[in-house]
Order: C-alpha cells, then structure tokens, then sequence
C-alpha cells in the first residue's frame, strides 16, 4: 500500500512545501483499512475536500460490493461528523457510488439527501 497512514499522508502534502497541495479525503477508501474518524484529526486542515462513501466491513470479500449506500454499512458516521466538526472542516461533501439502484435509480438521490441530512443533524 502507499500512504498507509495519516502521518505518511502529511508527510507527503507537506513535501511539497505548496499551498496548493491538499488532501482529497475519502471515507469509504480509508474504512477498507483503517478508520476514517482517526485520520481526520490527523490530516486536520490539510483536508480540502470529502467523498462520504459508505463502506461495510461485514464479511470478508472486500470488493465493490462493499461500498454501500450511505448509513447501509459500518462507518460510524457520529463520530467521522464530529471529527469534522472538531477540525472545522466547511469544504464540499461529494458522494461516490458504484452500484446505482438498478431499478429507480433516481431514489439514491433522494436516499442520498435523506442521509446527509441526517448526518447533519437537520432531519430527526
């Protein structure tokens, strides 16, 4: 693996010594291996922008398949939101999916905003 931790991760935005060098911050990619709640008070302000991406660790065939729908997996999304919060983190969250809704496909939208309003504390 390359980057196999957020202290690899700074060592490597920081060598390029550039404001212009920031991190891309993928929640689903870093739950493959680690989890994503740890890295983020790590990486800090160096994260410039998040793809929230669900991500189950039940079972053990890691594949595409293990990239869920968000709140459909084991991230545990309180504590990646208030790890946020806590390095006052106000960029973009961008979603990713592999696997849209084969019929419907319209409803990810929807399931997609329902949970990010959860996430975020706007919808009870």
């Amino acid at each position: 693996g390359y980057l196999m931790s957020p202290m690899e991760m700074n060592d490597f935005v920081d060598s390029f010594d550039s404001d212009h060098v920031h991190v891309h911050f993928d929640t689903g990619n870093i739950m493959l291996f680690q989890f994503p709640e740890h890295w983020i008070p790590i990486l800090g302000k160096r994260i410039r922008n998040v793809h929230l991406k669900e991500f189950t660790k039940k079972g053990t065939d890691f594949s595409l398949e293990s990239f869920r729908p968000l709140l459909d997996g084991t991230t545990n999304w309180p504590a990646v939101m208030e790890a946020f919060d806590a390095v006052d983190y106000h960029g973009y969250l961008t979603f990713e999916y592999f696997h849209p809704y084969t019929h419907y496909p319209e409803a990810l939208i929807h399931q997609t905003s329902d949970s990010l309003d959860r996430m975020l504390g706007k919808n009870p």
